[in-house]
């Protein structure tokens, strides 16, 4: 790993900007194609994010038909029956890749181990665990209680059709759930206990679901999974919201961005970050396929991230050229991220001069008369550290980003980009 050296910009940034597709969509047509019936083709797949291509090479792993070419892959289904029986999957620090693949390997008739890096085996699984337990599957910690790694053994299938499962930790355990209870046959009510955190990502997954074939229904607290066959799908990714915000900030910061391929039509929640920055005064304009974000002088706001946690990063380094203190709350998830984010938020930020106060669900930040020069930034390998504090450039201060490349997990040339468009 190696450091970035980012000059200060003193211009206005003017461009239109082409973003990857979205891992968080790609991860999970991607184990939707595997599981489904029938010859699958995804286009546009990002497959340079590490994320996204842990969980292909886990997919290959595991004995999925899958081929190639150029961004498209063709993927053959196996019908919900996974064909390799034994197996040890790697899973990197990819929640999506651990947490979909747990749920789809614990109802199957076989015997899998699924590990990860040292993060990951830091990152709390129990409250998923717990959930598929209720209805047959047989899974047990191989280091830590209630953390990576685990084993999976064989499925015993106990007829139940009602699961409870915690919504505060991660959306990625309900959606892990509703994908695997796509293929069991009998209807499920999956009842969320506790509120439910990026609520717009389990929007995400019962879209894809539908596009598969899936029958499924929301009532109040409630996701109902009626049976039906998963079908195989001609699938285009979208661009991937959450990496856009880095470039909307650019606007909104000092500039005038559009991005291409990306706009009302979107399945994605982080879309909306556009609106949140219209709120501190920038202006921004909505198309069906467009989004553009134009600088004008920004205000401090008070919001709820909930929702967007991963732009919430975003969000408090636009803070940092606004008038007043911003007020992020709702990033309780922040701790068990790649990083815990609070910490790692708090820590690099009073390196640039501002005043920054943390609770347990919020972090408020005012930014310093004059924001420090040349800070030296860590990253702590989380990717969205990285792309977020990159933004400190365009505000006309120099910094330094360490270990960069930690941005392969999502958007690998990142920088490239940030640097042609910025230079």
């Amino acid at each position: 790993m190696s450091n970035i050296y980012l000059p200060k910009i003193s211009k206005t940034i003017k461009d239109i900007v082409k973003i990857p597709g979205s891992k968080s969509i790609a991860n999970r047509v991607l184990i939707l194609a595997a599981i489904a019936q029938g010859k699958s083709i995804i286009y546009n797949v990002p497959d340079s994010a590490h994320d996204v291509y842990l969980m292909i090479k886990a997919l290959k792993d595991l004995g999925i038909k899958i081929t190639k070419k150029n961004n498209t892959y063709i993927i053959v289904g196996c019908n919900g029956n996974i064909p390799v029986k034994k197996a040890k999957i790697f899973c990197g620090n990819s929640g999506t890749t651990f947490r979909f693949l747990t749920a789809i390997l614990a109802i199957q008739n076989g015997q899998y181990i699924l590990t990860g890096n040292k993060r990951m085996q830091q990152r709390p699984i129990e409250d998923l665990v717990i959930a598929l337990s209720s209805i047959g599957a047989q899974i047990s910690y191989l280091k830590k209680n209630f953390y990576p790694p685990i084993q999976i053994n064989q499925f015993i299938d106990n007829a139940s059709n009602r699961v409870n499962i915690n919504g505060k930790i991660s959306s990625q355990f309900l959606s892990s759930i509703l994908m695997a209870s796509s293929i069991l046959k009998r209807k499920i009510d999956i009842c969320v206990i506790n509120e439910l955190i990026s609520k717009p990502y389990i929007n995400i997954t019962t879209i894809l679901l539908k596009k598969f074939g899936a029958i499924v229904e929301c009532l109040n607290n409630s996701y109902i999974i009626t049976p039906s066959n998963l079908t195989a799908v001609k699938y285009t990714i979208e661009p991937d919201a959450s990496s856009a915000s880095y470039f909307l900030a650019i606007g909104a910061i000092a500039g005038d961005i559009t991005i291409k391929d990306l706009g009302t039509t979107s399945i994605q929640g982080d879309k909306n970050f556009a609106l949140i920055l219209k709120k501190m005064g920038a202006i921004v304009d909505y198309s069906e396929n467009t989004i553009r974000v134009k600088h004008q002088p920004l205000k401090s706001i008070e919001i709820d991230m909930q929702d967007m946690p991963d732009v919430a990063m975003t969000l408090a380094i636009v803070a940092l050229f606004a008038k007043g203190t911003t007020i992020i709350k709702g990033i309780s998830s922040w701790r068990v991220k790649e990083t815990d984010r609070q910490e790692a938020m708090y820590n690099e930020l009073k390196k640039l001069g501002a005043t920054i106060e943390i609770t347990d669900n919020s972090i408020s930040i005012t930014p310093p008369k004059i924001i420090k020069q040349n800070a030296i930034i860590n990253t702590y390998d989380d990717h969205r550290m990285a792309m977020a504090f990159s933004l400190i450039a365009v505000g006309g201060i120099s910094v330094t980003i360490k270990d960069y490349q930690c941005v392969e997990k999502t958007f690998v040339n990142y920088f490239t980009i940030f640097n042609k468009i910025c230079y």
